[in-house]
């Protein structure tokens, strides 16, 4: 797989990796590699977040001070990389050497999965279900990682300041050998919906929502907040006031929950962002 970065286009292109592991325990892992090129200015940021069923966050984030590259199965990402199946990350918060072994091939959801007036947004699931193993480390504590893992890379050079979704439902579910992955956007022109499903894309029952197959039972809210005020990304006012405005004060509300696919008992992770400008 080619992880080589994309070219940035001005005025502004994202190129962002999300990287998940639900635990068996029910503990959900979070890892973001971001990419931000604003008016010729590039900003780099890996974050960390470990959501345990109880108790306390535990969180880590570093600026990515040399540029990031990367190649065939290779990601050099600053205090982290991403090395054939092998994912590691150190931030002074959270540490992680975690092993992905994929059980399916890439996907795109849809290619490109937006498009307008000659810009576009791109959206691969590298990894659509894994088994994950290794270890996580954190001042005062360190634990062992098993469960099954997700990586999705997006790319995009739309201007967020006249974003075009409105409202983005995002999930994925994991059940036995069963695993599926969602996304419903809502824009002013129309809803853009896909769904894959056990290595295939396949239907969902009611267009915005996941595969029939998968029933999502009730979970917990584990990460609510506007996206500018994320612990990670450490903006200060004045940025957060000018980020607000420039890219429509998204908000984002992250449920784990139980779920069932084909009458297996599995774990789930989703999401719901809206735009509030």
């Amino acid at each position: 797989m080619d992880l080589a970065l994309h070219p940035t286009r001005l005025p502004t292109s994202l190129e962002k990796w999300y990287i998940d592991a639900l635990l068996d325990d029910g503990t959900v892992l979070l890892v973001y590699l971001g990419v931000l090129t604003l008016a010729g200015v590039r900003l780099s940021r890996v974050t960390a977040e470990l959501f345990p069923p109880q108790g306390t966050a535990v969180r880590g984030s570093a600026t990515v001070r040399q540029r990031a590259s990367g190649g065939e199965n290779i990601l050099r990402f600053g205090p982290a990389s991403i090395m054939g199946d092998h994912l590691r990350f150190e931030t002074a918060g959270l540490s992680g050497d975690l092993v992905y072994r994929p059980r399916y091939q890439p996907c795109s959801l849809r290619e490109p999965f937006l498009a307008r007036g000659g810009r576009s947004l791109h959206w691969m699931v590298e990894i659509p279900d894994a088994d994950v193993t290794g270890t996580l480390k954190w001042p005062g504590g360190a634990r062992t990682v098993m469960g099954r893992g997700y990586r999705d890379r997006v790319w995009f050079d739309l201007m967020p300041w006249n974003f075009p979704i409105r409202k983005l439902v995002w999930g994925r579910a994991v059940a036995g050998t069963h695993a599926a992955t969602w996304v419903h956007a809502t824009t002013a022109e129309g809803n853009i919906a896909s769904s894959w499903l056990d290595g295939q894309i396949v239907a969902t029952h009611d267009g915005s929502g996941p595969p029939s197959s998968v029933v999502l039972h009730l979970g917990r809210v584990f990460l609510d907040a506007d996206v500018v005020a994320l612990n990670g990304l450490r903006l200060g006012r004045p940025s957060r006031s000018l980020i607000r405005k420039l890219s429509g004060d998204p908000h984002e509300t992250k449920w784990q929950a139980a779920c069932t696919i084909a009458g297996n008992d599995g774990m789930a992770v989703h999401e719901v962002v809206r735009w509030q400008a």
